[in-house]
């Protein structure tokens, strides 16, 4: 093959990402990291068809995701290592095609759909709005309130990278398990907090709050973003909340936290940020690359939006709010504050 042909296979190839979701699904990599390194081992653990998964495992091996040490005996390599349960920056929540993640995956399929409607392609697949899903189904909701928890890796940067030291009360709007918040009273024994979400996904975070101790410090409320929030706190976090909307519904999060802060309040966004011609981010490829492939996912899954500086600022002005400062966190995130104009 050419070339220029073999780049475009690379960029097509669909069995690759299943495979590695079915290997991640099985759990194969915490099989071998315990010591099930050989084809008849894996198969009797995982149930599956011993002839089927040395076909996997041989493929999985070419493509450098596994390593065939001895005939049908294999080991990890560096790529699979991320395939571990217990991975700092494990991805296998994420691959799983039995958890929510192999749904959110199975929407793009649909993906034309959204290219020419503009609309989600989720209820085209499913029958049924993403958020709806969730709100009927608990164990859905469940699942992705656990994918979502797999953003830790930022948390701390939040923590360090916002003042805190004026705050009294902050609530987590949309904050699923509370475990950002978590994380910020941990660090901040001052502070009170709550956390607002849908009952099938927030409830999970009393366990959390015991468990770290905060419980004292820490409330759950059950409910829509979209109704009235629990107003006189002194900062309303919005992380990774509103780019899951349009521009509509995002306004209309912003006017409920708007009410809510009164006077004196912030409004908290944490978003990944589109580059304008005006910000100074740095021109990283990486992250052009991830930015660009969650704004597509955002707009199949529920039409939501990545936005940049200039587009999130135009939605506050809306809700009556300003922009009262921003950082760049090392992981790439932008805390953008606002307060009444």
């Amino acid at each position: 093959m050419t070339e220029n042909r073999v780049n475009l296979y690379s960029l097509t190839d669909t069995i690759t990402p299943w495979a590695v979701r079915a290997a991640a699904t099985l759990g194969l990599a915490d099989l071998i990291a315990a010591g099930t390194t050989t084809l008849d081992e894996l198969a009797a653990a995982t149930k599956a068809n011993p002839d089927a998964l040395h076909r996997l495992l041989r493929y999985l091996s070419v493509r450098g995701v596994f390593k065939e040490t001895e005939p049908r005996v294999y080991a990890l390599t560096e790529a699979a290592e991320f395939l571990r349960t217990d991975h700092p920056a494990a991805q296998r929540p994420w691959l799983d095609v039995d958890s929510m993640a192999g749904r959110i995956e199975g929407t793009f399929s649909s993906l034309t759909h959204s290219i020419r409607t503009g609309d989600a392609a989720y209820p085209v697949r499913y029958g049924i709005e993403f958020w709806d899903d969730l709100a009927t189904n608990p164990d859905r909701a469940t699942s992705f309130g656990a994918l979502m928890a797999t953003h830790a890796s930022y948390f701390d940067q939040v923590v360090q990278g916002y003042d805190w030291s004026t705050v009294n009360h902050v609530v987590d709007v949309g904050g699923g398990t509370g475990a950002l918040l978590t994380e910020i009273l941990k660090a901040q024994p001052h502070l009170r907090g709550t956390v607002v979400d849908l009952p099938g996904v927030v409830e999970q975070g009393r366990a959390r709050f015991e468990a770290a101790g905060i419980a004292d410090r820490a409330e759950v409320v059950s409910g829509s973003i979209f109704d009235p929030l629990p107003a006189g706190a002194d900062v309303y976090i919005l992380s990774n909340v509103l780019h899951d909307w349009n521009d509509s519904a995002a306004e209309k999060i912003l006017q409920r936290a708007a009410d809510a802060i009164g006077t004196t309040g912030k409004v908290l966004i944490v978003q990944i940020l589109v580059k304008d011609e005006n910000d100074n981010f740095p021109d990283d490829p990486a992250r052009l690359m991830f930015i660009t492939q969650m704004d597509l996912r955002l707009l199949s899954l529920m039409a939501g939006k990545a936005r940049t500086w200039r587009e999130y600022a135009e939605l506050g002005e809306k809700a009556g709010l300003q922009v009262a400062g921003s950082t760049v966190i090392p992981t790439g995130q932008t805390l953008l504050s606002l307060r009444r104009g």
